[in-house]
């Protein structure tokens, strides 16, 4: 019986020192992967909706006349197409009608909206800084650097991590 109990601690303890693995910390490798997953369509614009995971994906409408920053974010704030929203897309953005301007500053955009801007949630603020810097570039980049500003205050300058 004790021949028993002794054998049993023994494979105790061998699994518990693992076999010999040894642990180690993390190991730092550097920033994560960016894919360009948004492609340049001649006579089109990008729009950035929140996608089911609540992260925001583009769409790439084709046909759209002028590829403005103005009117892509006015093209966004009008929301998803039905086709989009079948296909899990959202805005976080509120409805809006009221007045904008939109300037290029250097390499820059500055956006002003006629209503409290403080409010909208990082995925509302993500959709519109990642329009307007997609629409002055015609190629995601993360140096635009887009700042909105409302009847409420300006938000700090933004850049799209795509």
């Amino acid at each position: 019986m004790r021949a028993a109990r002794l054998a049993a601690l023994c494979a105790a303890l061998l699994l518990a020192t693992g076999c010999g693995i040894r642990s180690t910390d993390v190991v730092e490798v550097g920033d994560p992967a960016y894919v360009r997953a948004t492609p340049t369509v001649p006579s089109s614009v990008t729009l950035y909706f929140k996608g089911p995971e609540g992260g925001v994906l583009p769409v790439v409408r084709p046909g759209q006349q002028e590829q403005s920053p103005g009117n892509a974010v006015v093209l966004l704030l009008s929301g998803p197409t039905q086709a989009e929203k079948d296909a899990g897309l959202s805005t976080e953005l509120p409805n809006y009608y009221g007045g904008m301007t939109l300037s290029r500053e250097g390499a820059g955009v500055h956006m002003r909206l006629e209503r409290a801007v403080r409010d909208f949630p990082a995925v509302a603020r993500r959709q519109l800084v990642c329009t307007a810097a997609h629409a002055v570039t015609q190629v995601p980049s993360r140096s635009v650097s887009v700042t909105v500003a409302g009847t409420d205050g300006e938000l700090a300058p933004a850049q799209c991590p795509f």
